[in-house]
């Protein structure tokens, strides 16, 4: 389920150092680890994911999305992968992709993808590898714009980054090709007592083909308090912050 998309008109730009007033623009809980308890049409506690934001030094952050399925919930692995991690640079007031990995179950194997983000040579590489064997280069395409990775895109979300957004509005956003463009269009909805509601829709380009709709809702402080999508065989597939955090 990765998040796809393609923004038309915006220039490539070098990525540097962040700034010193960077700690003075986080929001005060932008680096606290949050879990979740994901349940599964009527069950409801069926694993536990965490998503965290860790300082790498020199304006590198790496953020995490991780968890693990419960017992004989490890058929999650089909909607969810084990880990999405990516590093990435704060510059302009946002953060930029450096590398974004997925590590998932397919077929019996892990399965590693390394997205790999050449800002200096203008290249997206996808690196690969399944089992026991070593990471090989599976395709590389132009890179000729900002792009968003889910992680990339939640924290930009939690920056206010991403420009103003009321309800009512469409923001549309570059994504992870696959290698061809795609085009992932959030629809920012009302606000609901659970926070402010967005829909995440994604759309190859090439083909026409959708996927989601995803729905996150966020809170005032812009903390994501549940997310949610539709899986044919089980009903609702939904993550939701547990209290505390």
């Amino acid at each position: 389920m990765r998040w796809l998309g393609v923004l038309l008109g915006l220039v490539l730009f070098h990525l540097g150092p962040a700034p010193p007033n960077f700690a003075q623009e986080f929001p005060p809980d932008l680096l606290k680890n949050l879990q979740y308890r994901v349940s599964l049409g009527v069950c409801q506690n069926v694993a536990t994911v965490n998503l965290s934001l860790k300082p790498l030094g020199s304006g590198h952050y790496l953020a995490e999305f991780s968890g693990a399925a419960k017992g004989a919930w490890k058929l999650l692995s089909r909607w969810l992968p084990e880990r999405y991690q990516t590093e990435m640079v704060y510059h302009q007031g946002r953060f930029q992709p450096l590398v974004f990995r997925e590590e998932l179950q397919l077929k019996g194997q892990h399965v590693l993808k390394e997205y790999r983000f050449d800002y200096p040579q203008g290249r997206l590489e996808l690196w690969r590898k399944a089992g026991n064997r070593e990471l090989v280069l599976e395709w590389q395409t132009p890179l000729n714009g900002p792009i968003y990775d889910p992680l990339t895109l939640i924290y930009n979300l939690r920056l206010e980054a991403l420009g103003p957004l009321a309800p009512g509005k469409t923001l549309r956003l570059p994504g992870v090709p696959s290698p061809d463009p795609a085009e992932m269009v959030l629809h920012i909805g009302p606000q609901t007592p659970q926070g402010l509601k967005i829909m995440l829709t994604i759309k190859e380009t090439a083909t026409g083909k959708e996927s989601g709709p995803f729905f996150i809702h966020f809170a005032p402080e812009w903390t994501p308090t549940q997310a949610w999508t539709r899986v044919l065989e089980f009903g609702k597939l939904m993550a939701r912050l547990l209290p505390g955090d």
